[in-house]
Protein backbone atom coordinates (compact mmCIF):
# COMPACT_ATOMS: atom_id res chain seq x y z
CA UNK A 1 0.00 0.00 0.00
CA UNK A 2 1.45 3.24 -0.63
CA UNK A 3 0.95 6.19 1.59
CA UNK A 4 1.85 9.95 0.56
CA UNK A 5 -0.14 12.95 1.06
CA UNK A 6 -0.41 15.87 -2.16
CA UNK A 7 3.06 16.92 -3.32
CA UNK A 8 4.80 14.08 -1.95
CA UNK A 9 6.73 12.83 -5.10
CA UNK A 10 4.50 9.90 -5.88
CA UNK A 11 3.85 10.32 -9.43
CA UNK A 12 7.47 10.97 -10.36
CA UNK A 13 8.89 7.62 -8.18
CA UNK A 14 6.35 5.38 -9.83
CA UNK A 15 8.06 6.90 -13.45
CA UNK A 16 11.53 7.04 -12.82
CA UNK A 17 11.19 3.25 -10.66
CA UNK A 18 9.63 2.18 -13.97
CA UNK A 19 12.15 4.30 -16.33
CA UNK A 20 14.72 2.11 -14.22
CA UNK A 21 13.40 -1.28 -14.49
CA UNK A 22 13.10 -1.03 -18.11
CA UNK A 23 16.88 0.64 -18.84
CA UNK A 24 18.86 -0.08 -15.47
CA UNK A 25 17.42 -2.63 -13.57
CA UNK A 26 18.87 -3.16 -10.05
CA UNK A 27 17.54 -5.26 -7.17
CA UNK A 28 14.32 -5.51 -8.94
CA UNK A 29 13.47 -6.83 -13.06
CA UNK A 30 10.61 -6.75 -14.72
CA UNK A 31 9.00 -9.79 -15.64
CA UNK A 32 8.64 -11.13 -18.91
CA UNK A 33 5.42 -13.16 -19.11
CA UNK A 34 3.55 -14.84 -21.68
CA UNK A 35 0.09 -13.82 -22.20
CA UNK A 36 -1.46 -10.23 -22.12
CA UNK A 37 0.93 -7.41 -20.84
CA UNK A 38 0.13 -5.22 -18.41
CA UNK A 39 -1.26 -1.44 -19.06
CA UNK A 40 1.96 0.87 -18.65
CA UNK A 41 0.30 3.59 -20.51
CA UNK A 42 0.23 5.90 -17.41
CA UNK A 43 3.85 5.39 -15.99
CA UNK A 44 4.91 5.81 -20.31
CA UNK A 45 3.12 9.33 -20.10
CA UNK A 46 5.15 10.06 -16.91
CA UNK A 47 8.47 8.89 -18.12
CA UNK A 48 7.67 10.83 -21.33
CA UNK A 49 7.56 14.15 -19.46
CA UNK A 50 10.95 13.32 -17.74
CA UNK A 51 12.69 13.00 -20.87
CA UNK A 52 11.70 15.88 -22.06
CA UNK A 53 13.17 17.44 -19.31
CA UNK A 54 9.75 18.53 -17.09
CA UNK A 55 8.01 17.41 -14.50
CA UNK A 56 5.04 15.24 -15.04
CA UNK A 57 1.01 16.18 -14.10
CA UNK A 58 -0.11 16.35 -10.41
CA UNK A 59 -2.27 13.22 -10.36
CA UNK A 60 -5.94 14.72 -10.02
CA UNK A 61 -7.80 14.37 -6.23
CA UNK A 62 -10.30 12.25 -7.71
CA UNK A 63 -8.10 9.62 -9.71
CA UNK A 64 -8.04 6.25 -8.09
CA UNK A 65 -6.23 3.54 -10.57
CA UNK A 66 -3.91 0.83 -10.16
CA UNK A 67 -0.50 -0.38 -12.42
CA UNK A 68 0.52 -3.96 -12.07
CA UNK A 69 4.37 -4.17 -12.29
CA UNK A 70 5.19 -7.62 -12.81
CA UNK A 71 8.93 -8.15 -11.27
CA UNK A 72 11.24 -10.69 -10.07
CA UNK A 73 14.03 -10.13 -8.05
CA UNK A 74 17.71 -11.24 -7.52
CA UNK A 75 16.87 -14.88 -5.79
CA UNK A 76 14.43 -15.36 -9.01
CA UNK A 77 11.20 -14.96 -7.14
CA UNK A 78 8.84 -13.76 -8.95
CA UNK A 79 5.66 -10.96 -7.45
CA UNK A 80 3.23 -8.53 -8.95
CA UNK A 81 3.78 -4.92 -7.37
CA UNK A 82 0.52 -3.18 -7.72
CA UNK A 83 1.15 0.18 -7.78
CA UNK A 84 -1.58 2.79 -6.76
CA UNK A 85 -1.97 5.85 -8.26
CA UNK A 86 -4.26 8.83 -6.23
CA UNK A 87 -3.94 11.93 -5.70
CA UNK A 88 -2.51 12.99 -2.38
CA UNK A 89 -5.71 14.59 -1.19
CA UNK A 90 -7.60 11.03 -0.90
CA UNK A 91 -5.18 10.81 2.05
CA UNK A 92 -5.58 13.98 3.49
CA UNK A 93 -9.21 13.20 3.44
CA UNK A 94 -9.04 10.23 5.75
CA UNK A 95 -7.63 12.18 7.90
CA UNK A 96 -10.02 14.75 7.75
CA UNK A 97 -12.92 12.97 7.61
CA UNK A 98 -12.00 9.88 9.80
CA UNK A 99 -13.69 7.99 7.31
CA UNK A 100 -11.87 5.12 4.80
CA UNK A 101 -13.49 3.90 1.66
CA UNK A 102 -14.24 0.08 0.98
CA UNK A 103 -11.28 0.18 -1.03
CA UNK A 104 -9.00 1.70 0.73
CA UNK A 105 -9.99 -0.86 3.61
CA UNK A 106 -9.26 -4.09 1.20
CA UNK A 107 -5.89 -3.01 0.72
CA UNK A 108 -4.97 -2.06 3.77
CA UNK A 109 -5.61 -4.65 5.45
CA UNK A 110 -4.64 -7.41 2.58
CA UNK A 111 -1.44 -5.51 2.09
CA UNK A 112 2.21 -7.39 3.10
CA UNK A 113 3.41 -3.76 3.13
CA UNK A 114 3.14 0.28 3.82
CA UNK A 115 5.54 2.41 1.66
CA UNK A 116 4.69 6.07 3.44
CA UNK A 117 6.01 8.70 1.55
CA UNK A 118 7.06 11.89 3.51
CA UNK A 119 8.18 15.19 2.11
CA UNK A 120 10.10 17.04 5.16
CA UNK A 121 10.44 20.38 4.05
CA UNK A 122 6.87 20.37 2.99
CA UNK A 123 5.37 19.73 6.30
CA UNK A 124 3.94 22.26 8.56
CA UNK A 125 5.40 22.12 11.70
CA UNK A 126 5.21 24.26 15.13
CA UNK A 127 8.54 23.93 17.14
CA UNK A 128 8.27 26.48 18.98
CA UNK A 129 4.57 26.60 20.13
CA UNK A 130 4.50 25.32 23.46
CA UNK A 131 7.29 27.37 24.46
CA UNK A 132 5.75 30.50 22.57
CA UNK A 133 2.37 29.88 25.07
CA UNK A 134 4.31 29.55 28.48
CA UNK A 135 5.75 33.08 27.98
CA UNK A 136 2.39 34.59 26.90
CA UNK A 137 0.78 32.25 30.04
CA UNK A 138 1.39 35.43 32.13
CA UNK A 139 1.25 37.91 30.09
CA UNK A 140 -2.70 40.09 29.33
CA UNK A 141 -1.96 38.96 25.44
CA UNK A 142 -5.28 38.02 23.98
CA UNK A 143 -3.90 37.93 20.16
CA UNK A 144 -3.27 34.69 20.01
CA UNK A 145 -2.64 33.85 16.63
CA UNK A 146 -5.03 30.19 15.59
CA UNK A 147 -3.25 27.97 13.14
CA UNK A 148 -5.80 26.19 10.53
CA UNK A 149 -3.41 23.53 9.78
CA UNK A 150 -2.15 20.34 12.18
CA UNK A 151 1.48 20.19 13.07
CA UNK A 152 3.12 17.60 11.16
CA UNK A 153 4.11 15.13 13.66
CA UNK A 154 0.00 14.95 15.43
CA UNK A 155 -1.17 14.59 11.84
CA UNK A 156 1.18 11.33 10.83
CA UNK A 157 0.71 9.73 14.37
CA UNK A 158 -3.26 10.17 14.22
CA UNK A 159 -3.66 9.13 10.39
CA UNK A 160 -1.44 5.87 10.91
CA UNK A 161 -3.90 5.19 14.03
CA UNK A 162 -6.33 5.67 12.05
CA UNK A 163 -4.74 3.38 9.11
CA UNK A 164 -3.95 0.42 11.50
CA UNK A 165 -7.62 0.72 13.06
CA UNK A 166 -9.10 -0.10 9.70
CA UNK A 167 -7.17 -2.86 8.82
CA UNK A 168 -7.54 -4.53 12.28
CA UNK A 169 -4.33 -4.39 13.36
CA UNK A 170 -3.42 -4.48 16.94
CA UNK A 171 -0.27 -2.03 18.39
CA UNK A 172 -0.50 -4.76 21.93
CA UNK A 173 2.47 -6.13 20.15
CA UNK A 174 5.05 -4.70 17.88
CA UNK A 175 4.04 -5.11 14.57
CA UNK A 176 6.35 -7.40 12.20
CA UNK A 177 2.98 -7.26 9.37
CA UNK A 178 2.89 -4.90 7.49
CA UNK A 179 6.03 -4.08 6.89
CA UNK A 180 7.16 -0.43 6.78
CA UNK A 181 9.18 1.51 4.44
CA UNK A 182 9.56 5.21 5.06
CA UNK A 183 10.82 7.30 1.94
CA UNK A 184 11.63 10.85 2.95
CA UNK A 185 11.02 12.12 -0.62
CA UNK A 186 12.80 15.10 -2.22
CA UNK A 187 15.43 14.37 -0.11
CA UNK A 188 18.06 16.59 -2.24
CA UNK A 189 16.22 19.91 -0.71
CA UNK A 190 17.44 18.56 2.89
CA UNK A 191 21.12 18.92 1.78
CA UNK A 192 22.10 15.92 4.21
CA UNK A 193 24.54 14.62 2.27
CA UNK A 194 25.25 10.99 3.39
CA UNK A 195 23.14 11.51 6.84
CA UNK A 196 21.39 8.54 7.84
CA UNK A 197 17.69 9.41 6.81
CA UNK A 198 16.31 7.83 9.94
CA UNK A 199 18.38 10.41 12.08
CA UNK A 200 16.64 13.08 9.69
CA UNK A 201 13.29 11.68 10.51
CA UNK A 202 13.59 11.88 14.14
CA UNK A 203 14.95 15.59 13.78
CA UNK A 204 12.30 16.75 11.84
CA UNK A 205 9.00 14.81 12.69
CA UNK A 206 9.96 13.37 16.39
CA UNK A 207 7.00 12.12 17.96
CA UNK A 208 6.42 10.49 14.32
CA UNK A 209 9.46 8.49 14.58
CA UNK A 210 8.91 7.42 18.00
CA UNK A 211 5.55 6.63 16.75
CA UNK A 212 6.66 4.24 14.25
CA UNK A 213 9.67 2.89 16.44
CA UNK A 214 7.19 1.82 19.28
CA UNK A 215 4.74 0.08 17.28
CA UNK A 216 7.05 -1.88 14.44
CA UNK A 217 9.33 -4.41 15.17
CA UNK A 218 13.15 -3.08 14.48
CA UNK A 219 13.84 -5.18 11.52
CA UNK A 220 9.51 -4.46 9.97
CA UNK A 221 11.06 -0.81 9.58
CA UNK A 222 13.07 0.85 7.29
CA UNK A 223 13.91 4.45 6.88
CA UNK A 224 15.03 5.95 3.53
CA UNK A 225 16.10 8.94 1.62
CA UNK A 226 14.48 8.77 -1.89
CA UNK A 227 15.36 11.36 -4.64
CA UNK A 228 13.51 10.32 -7.77
CA UNK A 229 15.03 13.43 -9.95
CA UNK A 230 17.56 14.40 -8.17
CA UNK A 231 16.83 17.76 -8.86
CA UNK A 232 13.81 19.51 -9.22
CA UNK A 233 12.07 19.78 -12.06
CA UNK A 234 9.24 21.83 -13.22
CA UNK A 235 5.94 21.79 -15.84
CA UNK A 236 8.48 24.50 -18.31
CA UNK A 237 11.64 23.43 -17.76
CA UNK A 238 13.03 21.87 -20.28
CA UNK A 239 15.92 20.66 -17.94
CA UNK A 240 18.04 19.99 -21.14
CA UNK A 241 20.71 18.57 -18.51
CA UNK A 242 18.47 15.88 -17.58
CA UNK A 243 17.58 15.31 -21.19
CA UNK A 244 21.18 14.78 -22.12
CA UNK A 245 21.82 12.19 -19.23
CA UNK A 246 18.37 10.89 -19.76
CA UNK A 247 16.09 9.55 -16.81
CA UNK A 248 17.48 6.48 -16.20
CA UNK A 249 20.90 8.30 -14.73
CA UNK A 250 18.72 10.14 -12.42
CA UNK A 251 17.62 10.02 -9.17
CA UNK A 252 19.25 8.18 -6.24
CA UNK A 253 18.75 6.74 -2.47
CA UNK A 254 20.09 7.13 0.21
CA UNK A 255 19.99 3.89 2.64
CA UNK A 256 18.93 3.57 6.23
CA UNK A 257 22.08 3.87 7.41
CA UNK A 258 23.65 6.45 5.80
CA UNK A 259 26.44 6.87 2.45
CA UNK A 260 26.67 7.46 -0.80
CA UNK A 261 24.30 7.69 -3.05
CA UNK A 262 22.63 4.59 -4.24
CA UNK A 263 20.94 4.96 -7.92
CA UNK A 264 19.26 1.70 -7.19
CA UNK A 265 15.80 2.96 -6.92
CA UNK A 266 14.25 -0.03 -6.31
CA UNK A 267 16.08 -0.77 -3.07
CA UNK A 268 13.77 0.28 -0.71
CA UNK A 269 11.20 -2.11 -2.30
CA UNK A 270 13.44 -4.98 -2.55
CA UNK A 271 13.64 -4.57 1.35
CA UNK A 272 9.80 -4.47 1.35
CA UNK A 273 9.40 -8.34 -0.33
CA UNK A 274 12.14 -9.87 1.77
CA UNK A 275 11.56 -11.68 4.79
CA UNK A 276 12.35 -10.70 8.58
Amino acid sequence: MLLGGPNSGKTHYAGQLYGRLRRRPGGLHLRRDQGTPPDLSALDEVLQCLEAGRSAEHTPAQIWSEVTLPLVDACGRAMDLRWPDYGGEQLRAVFTQRAVSEAWRKRLTSADGWVLLIRLNAETKYPDALEELAKRSGSRDTNIERVEKWDANAQWVELLQILLHVAGLSTMTRLRRPRLGVLLSCYDELQLAERPPREALAEALPLVSSFIESNWAADAVSVWGLSALGRPLHRNSDDEAFIDDGPEMQGWVVPPGGGPHDPDLSKPLAWLLESP
